[in-house]
């Protein structure tokens, strides 16, 4: 079985067409053609359903790839014994939620690219976990990074890396700015801000008892918590948002913390990748990263 008739199937996958695939690894369509068949000839079944101009991996084909991305990710490992080790090449495909995007991710990004200047890296942002989690499934990337509570999830390993908070913040002129402690009545009695009420509705329960319940009635319900924090600047209401995302605006005076005994929203910073696929090179530099970065 040829090595590059594995990262050509993988690379289809990956594309989602032959031409795509042929484009990137610099071949001609008819030779990654010509390369699946062999595969196909050899394992004797159908690697790809070809309807109309689409293609679909068969039951097969996904049995196959997670054989393959172990075999590739070995072979990488074993280009790289005796003598220097070879520069990682190649993708990482990460999913990030929008708020770890703007206020967490760069920087990582940043040292990982300066160790790591040959892998291509590809990020795509999310609305919530439940889409970075279907990005998982879909095998459309490689990580998730996300924050969410401690749940157990089936078919994923998580990483937890770090406690964050979320806490209500406003900016520096709202009358509850200027209280030593504010109450949940006090809070319901003004224009609320949040990000995704379902997600919030769904774990307050959990950490707060349903103490939230009559505060989760926003005025503001946005997909985008960095427009939720922006609008908080602006004094059009009270955030509910996550410490990591906020600390910048609080150290610049842009916003505050209002002081709310009543509130425990916990919630963890963490990574997940899918059980069922195999720790590339490029994944495995990147979690050792996240294991620098948060001292695990």
């Amino acid at each position: 079985m040829e090595l590059r008739n594995l990262i050509t199937f993988l690379k289809i996958i990956e594309t989602g067409s032959f031409s795509n695939a042929a484009e990137q690894l610099t071949y001609s369509q008819s030779t990654v053609t010509v390369q699946i068949q062999q595969l196909e000839k050899e394992l004797n079944v159908q690697l790809f359903d070809r309807i109309g101009k689409k293609i679909y991996i068969t039951e097969k084909g996904r049995e196959l790839e997670a054989y393959a991305q172990q075999i590739v990710a070995l072979s990488q490992k074993a280009a790289a014994i005796g003598g220097e080790e070879q520069e990682l090449q190649g993708t990482l495909r990460i999913a990030c939620l929008d708020s770890l995007f703007t206020a967490v991710l760069p920087d990582i990004l940043r040292e990982y690219h300066q160790r790591h200047p040959q892998v291509d890296i590809i990020v795509k942002t999310a609305d919530n976990v439940f889409d970075a989690e279907r990005h998982l499934s879909q095998n459309e990337v490689d990580l998730a990074f996300i924050t969410h509570d401690q749940r157990s999830t089936q078919n994923f390993i998580k990483t937890i890396l770090l406690e964050a908070q979320l806490v209500f913040t406003a900016a520096p002129s709202h009358p509850l700015a200027k209280k030593d402690i504010v109450t949940l009545a006090e809070i319901a009695e003004n224009d609320v801000i949040i990000t995704n009420q379902q997600f919030y509705s769904d774990i307050s329960n959990e950490h707060t008892k349903n103490t939230l319940s009559y505060i989760i009635r926003p005025r503001f319900d946005l997909w985008n918590p960095i427009a939720a924090m922006e609008l908080a600047k602006l004094d059009c209401g009270i955030a509910l948002l996550p410490t990591y995302l906020i600390e910048d605006a609080v150290e610049k005076s842009e916003l505050c913390v209002l002081n709310v005994p009543e509130l425990h929203f916990p919630v963890w910073l963490q990574v997940l990748h899918h059980e069922q696929k195999a720790i590339t090179p490029q994944m495995n530099a990147f979690l050792k990263l996240l294991q620098e970065y948060y001292h695990l």
